[in-house]
């Protein structure tokens, strides 16, 4: 079997990592000619800002990859618990509690760049760079992908395979590519939530001294549309993301950023980086809007095509949840592959399988971070007629991460894609949320009215 990805985004580059278990030869064919360093590149415009690697993600990257976790962290990157290591403001402080849900924290060209590393190594993947996919070729029937269209420097050509995953991003031209043969596209489904951010790094004299990696500030609806995060990253800066939701975007000049920072519903980072040096510019990056394109619906969808991460979903950038998102896809991808057997006897059904848990995984990021946004009412988009109940119980739960070690355990399992969000309602929270609810805020919920700032927060000297 030959199969063609393409885009070497890291849901790119872990698609290939899956398919080089089964495949003879996996070319990836992306528009970038990728640094050997840990530079921004073009194809990723949203680069240069704060990314979260979740725990289901860093789950991902340990199977693919068994020593991933001491190679990232012999490099500079910080392996945590996320429970003790990162400091949590949502209306109140966090309990912190090492609750065994480990994460990774590095910038995302340095984890791209270890990716594209070991990925290389793999005797059967080979990369086109500088080249893109200017379209998908079909048989005569349009039932089935038989190849893609590369265009490069010197023409273009036709490259022949018996898969084609598409990773492409948010830019995805699959839907267009069918819609030109005659086919469906997949519905799409959008949230509209015009989020913009603003990154710079500051080098932070104390930061030996700091018992804390990461720090990160969320508003509250229907006001709070500001928002805050900051992680030491793997050079040791401090990487500095501020965003804003429905238009409400920060600045871009460096007083603009500080005081931007100052406003957030708790002044932490602002306390942290007003006496910091600055060691970078302010880079800006604009998200309009969760895109679903549901592919799993379509009934003319030809064979042997198939769509991973952004192409397939992409997530408003404040939860986190797209390079972990696209990393579970890819290992699903590599277990339908594991049990249908080799392509193209197993296509239909493989196709069929790979997108309904696909599918899977998309439907529960997108409940958690589309029903965080349709608390604003900004927010554009379809409303569930249970989501003021669905608001309600979350909201008892976040309450309860101030004060309850059980709930900030279950709250990071689940918000770090390890188990379902299911898993909030089982009996050991829902007797929780149920008593907080009759009987009110519990006398440990302190921590909601504590003051501003931890102690652990210095202004940097």
């Amino acid at each position: 079997m030959r199969a063609v990805v393409i885009g070497a985004s890291i849901g790119g580059l872990l698609a290939a990592r899956a398919l080089s278990d089964f495949a003879e030869d996996v070319l990836i064919v992306d528009r970038d000619v990728p640094p050997d360093t840990a530079t921004p590149r073009k194809g990723v415009p949203q680069g240069r800002h704060v990314h979260g690697l979740l725990a289901g993600g860093v789950d991902v990257l340990r199977f693919f990859f068994p020593a991933i976790l001491d190679d990232l962290a012999a490099e500079g990157a910080r392996v945590v618990d996320t429970g003790q290591d990162i400091l949590w403001f949502n209306g109140g402080w966090r309990l912190r509690y090492k609750c065994g849900v480990v994460g990774s924290l590095q910038t995302r060209p340095f984890l791209e760049m270890l990716l594209r590393r070991r990925v290389a190594k793999l005797a059967n993947v080979h990369q086109t760079c500088g080249a893109s996919v200017a379209g998908i070729e079909m048989d005569v029937q349009r039932s089935r992908v038989t190849g893609v269209r590369v265009h490069e420097a010197g023409g273009d050509r036709t490259v022949p395979a018996d898969l084609v995953v598409d990773c492409s991003g948010r830019g995805s031209q699959t839907p267009a590519w069918l819609e030109a043969a005659r086919l469906e596209r997949p519905p799409a489904e959008t949230i509209t939530v015009n989020v913009g951010y603003s990154t710079q790094y500051f080098r932070v004299s104390d930061e030996k001294r700091q018992d804390w990696h990461a720090l990160v500030i969320l508003g509250r609806p229907p006001k709070g549309t500001r928002l805050g995060a900051c992680f030491f990253v793997e050079n040791g800066d401090l990487q500095v993301t501020l965003g804003g939701e429905f238009r409400d975007y920060p600045p871009s000049d460096a007083a603009g950023f500080l005081e931007f920072a100052r406003t957030l519903e708790n002044p932490a980072i602002f306390h942290t980086i007003r006496n910091a040096t600055p060691a970078s510019e302010i880079a800006t990056y604009r998200f309009p809007a969760h895109v679903w394109n549901h592919y799993e619906k379509l009934r003319s969808l030809p064979e042997n095509l198939l769509v991973l991460g952004d192409a397939l979903c992409s997530f408003n950038p404040i939860y986190g949840q797209g390079m972990t998102v696209a990393a579970q896809q890819a290992q699903v991808l590599h277990s339908c592959f594991a049990a249908a057997g080799a392509l193209p006897e197993a296509s239909r059904s493989l196709q069929r399988r790979y997108f309904e848990r696909a599918s899977a995984i998309v439907k529960a990021a997108w409940a958690m971070a589309t029903g965080a946004d349709m608390a604003f009412p900004q927010a554009e988009g379809r409303r569930s007629w249970t989501q003021g109940l669905a608001l309600r119980y979350t909201g008892h739960v976040l309450a309860l991460t101030c004060c309850d070690k059980t709930t900030v355990k279950v709250w990071n399992q689940v918000s770090h894609m390890q188990r379902p969000l299911s898993a909030l309602f089982a009996p050991a929270i829902a007797t929780r949320v149920l008593h907080r609810a009759i009987a009110g805020r519990s006398s440990e919920n302190h921590s909601l009215t504590s003051v501003p700032i931890p102690p652990n927060v210095r202004d940097s000297d």
